[in-house]
């Protein structure tokens, strides 16, 4: 079992209302965003320059609230000499998803980086990832999200409070909010594989994914909820940062975003 993808829900609820228009006032500007997805692994040479490149995007001043790093450790390198500790059979899945429904290929590798679900490239190339994020910031997204982190609890959980809403329809169904918890400042010792020897540091890595609710997509729709997640007592509460995203499960294009850091 990865103790990563499977952790347990240790408490999980959902307060959710919805409106569909009508309200007769115009809809909020969306909030211009990049959600940089990076797969990345322990087990490749080519991987930590991309992961510090992450890194730097996280604390550049001119992308805060913009762009919203995330890095998911992919485990097909696993079987490759070293057992990537933050890795999830889960995020290599996630990967092959876009591969073929939004890339049409049957070509995943390492790094990767994905932009707002629909535009892709090599994640230690700096010049085009930051040419996906400039053209992810030139472009509105058709929602907004709202999201709010309380400090954890004693017993080890996170209350966190996410809401969105569309000013302008979004393709054809429903939307997914999904909240993503991710924990910064990590320091591994690699002792086998292609990067042996090294001491790997890493960012913005996602340790859950969860689905808030499903929102339609129609112009107007709106919807809140509140989630109670159980977090791993090896994670350092501090080091802790929670996004929420709106992405369409068919077309997987990522509509509206929003991070923030635990007790901030």
């Amino acid at each position: 079992m990865n103790p990563i993808s499977r952790l347990p829900l240790l408490a999980l609820s959902l307060a959710l209302f919805a409106s569909h228009g009508g309200s007769g006032s115009p809809p909020a500007p969306a909030d211009r965003m990049a959600v940089v997805e990076l797969f990345t692994s322990q087990g490749c040479s080519s991987c930590p320059p991309a992961d510090r490149l992450l890194s730097k995007l996280s604390q550049d001043s001119r992308y805060q609230g913009k762009v919203i790093p995330l890095s998911f450790h992919v485990d097909y390198w696993n079987s490759i000499g070293w057992q990537d500790p933050f890795s999830s059979a889960r995020w290599s899945e996630r990967q092959k998803a876009y591969a073929g429904r939004v890339f049409h290929s049957n070509r995943i590798y390492t790094p990767q980086v994905v932009v707002n679900g629909h535009a892709e490239c090599v994640g230690n190339s700096e010049g085009e990832v930051l040419g996906r994020i400039a053209d992810a910031l030139a472009a509105e997204p058709a929602g907004r999200v709202s999201l709010t982190v309380e400090p954890p609890t004693p017993d080890g959980h996170l209350k966190v409070k996410v809401g969105a809403k569309l000013a302008r329809a979004a393709g054809a169904g429903d939307l997914d909010l999904w909240v993503a918890v991710y924990e910064s400042g990590l320091s591994t010792e690699v002792k086998a594989g292609e990067n042996a020897s090294r001491i790997l540091r890493n960012d913005r890595v996602v340790r859950r994914l969860e689905k808030a609710f499903t929102l339609p997509g129609a112009a107007g729709s709106e919807k809140s909820g509140e989630l109670v997640l159980g977090i791993d007592k090896r994670w350092k509460p501090g080091a802790l940062g929670v996004a929420a995203f709106l992405q369409d499960p068919a077309t997987l294009a990522i509509q509206g975003a929003a991070a923030r850091e635990v007790g901030r």
